[in-house]
C-alpha cells in the first residue's frame, strides 16, 4: 500500500516511522492521502503536463474548477491538480484563502480591484488579470473576511 502524507511537522516523523514499520510506502504520487485535521501545507502539488510541480501557496492567485478539472492559477502560469475544490477548501489555510463561489477559491492578497454588483455580488479583478465573481452564497462571508 502507498500513502501520501499531509501532516503537521510536529507529528510527521513519528507517523512516518510507524507506517514504515507496518511496511506502508510513503510517496507523493500515491492515490491515498493521510491528512491530519487542521493541516495546512505551505505548498501545493500540481501537474504541468506529465511533470509534478510544487507551488508555494503565496504564489497562487486563484483556484478554479471547470467541469471535472481543477486548475491552480499563479501570476503567469496555470497548473492542473487532482484535488477537488472542496478538498482544497479544507486543506488551504483559512486566513490566507477564501472560497468565493462553488467553483473558485482566491488568495487573500491576490485581489487588484473589487467592484460591487447588483443583488449581493462582487466582481473581482485579480493580480494575474483574471476576472471572477463572488456569488450571493459567499457574499457575506467575503464581506466579513475583508471587513467591507
Amino acid at each position: 500500500m502507498r500513502l501520501r502524507l499531509r501532516l503537521n511537522r510536529d507529528t510527521e516523523e513519528s507517523i512516518k516511522e510507524e507506517l514504515k514499520r507496518k511496511e506502508i510506502e510513503i510517496a507523493e504520487d500515491a492515490d491515498l492521502i493521510l491528512t491530519e485535521e487542521n493541516y495546512h501545507d505551505e505548498r501545493l502539488y500540481c501537474r504541468d503536463g506529465v511533470d509534478t510541480v510544487i507551488i508555494p501557496l503565496n504564489e497562487i492567485c486563484h483556484i478554479e474548477s471547470l467541469g471535472h478539472d481543477v486548475f491552480v492559477h499563479t501570476i503567469n502560469r496555470k497548473y492542473k491538480t487532482n484535488l477537488r475544490i472542496y478538498q482544497l477548501s479544507s486543506l488551504l489555510p483559512p486566513k490566507q484563502f477564501i472560497r468565493i463561489s462553488n467553483s473558485v477559491i482566491i488568495q487573500k492578497n491576490s485581489i487588484y480591484r473589487i467592484r460591487p454588483g447588483l443583488s449581493c455580488k462582487f466582481y473581482l479583478t485579480l493580480k494575474n488579470g483574471a476576472n471572477v465573481d463572488v456569488t450571493r452564497t459567499y457574499y457575506y462571508k467575503f464581506k466579513e473576511f475583508y471587513g467591507i
